[in-house]
């Protein structure tokens, strides 16, 4: 019995793509390095500052320092908010990119409600008790008071001045510590309010008592408050 052996057809081999999509990868990463950190087209051409209203836009480029001409990607924006951050008069800062060729800068500052004095001149208090930059004088309309600046004493006369009401035409607040909070009236009177600590139910004593006519009046324990005709 024969047997008919036949040749076996060579079988297609499929070449393996592996090799070219790694090229192809590798080929637009290089493209994208270039374009983005070597090319023209992303190059840091200007700034744009807002949210500012005593600094100027001047002042806010210099201490951020960016560096024109360069790439946008290579600016490091996280050194430039630390360095803007410096600045007292700024309260929150936001660096970012903006593409293709600007950086852009937005700034929240610290509104000044009082003043304090020091060696060199006077600085400026906003709500928390924080510097809110530096004057030579004091700005019309913003009490000066007698506390270090960026203490818990000046933070409790901060707190305090908040719901002292205009009527009693303030002229001095001062506190040697934070349990030590005296305000001077433009009547003359002399309220005690110790901390800052429950400062509106202190402020209503104060009131009635003024209002009978006392004008030595301590009211650090304003359920037992003492006064002096």
């Amino acid at each position: 019995m024969s047997q008919t052996v036949r040749s076996a057809k060579p079988k297609n081999v499929r070449k393996s793509k592996t090799p070219w999509l790694i090229w192809l990868i590798l080929v637009l990463a290089v493209s994208g390095w270039w374009i983005l950190y070597q090319s023209k087209w992303f190059i840091a051409q200007g700034v744009t500052v807002t949210g500012n209203s005593r600094l100027t836009v001047e002042q806010i480029s210099a201490v951020a320092a960016v560096p024109i001409g360069n790439s946008l990607m290579s600016i490091n924006t996280a050194a430039m908010t630390e360095q803007l951050m410096e600045l007292t008069e700024i309260k929150v800062v936001t660096v970012e990119r903006g593409w293709p060729h600007t950086i852009l800068i937005q700034v929240t500052e610290r509104t000044p409600i009082a003043v304090a004095a020091t060696l060199s001149g006077f600085n400026l208090i906003d709500s928390e008790g924080k510097n809110a930059g530096r004057v030579a004088a004091p700005p019309p309309g913003l009490l000066v008071i007698s506390a270090v600046p960026e203490s818990k004493a000046m933070l409790g006369a901060i707190n305090t001045l908040a719901v002292i009401p205009a009527q009693w035409q303030l002229i001095e607040l001062a506190a040697a510590t934070q349990d030590n909070i005296v305000a001077t009236l433009g009547s003359g009177a002399v309220i005690t309010f110790g901390s800052s600590e429950r400062a509106a139910d202190k402020v209503e004593v104060a009131q009635a008592l003024l209002e009978k006519g006392y004008s030595v009046i301590n009211v650090s324990a304003p359920d037992a408050a003492t006064v002096v005709k």
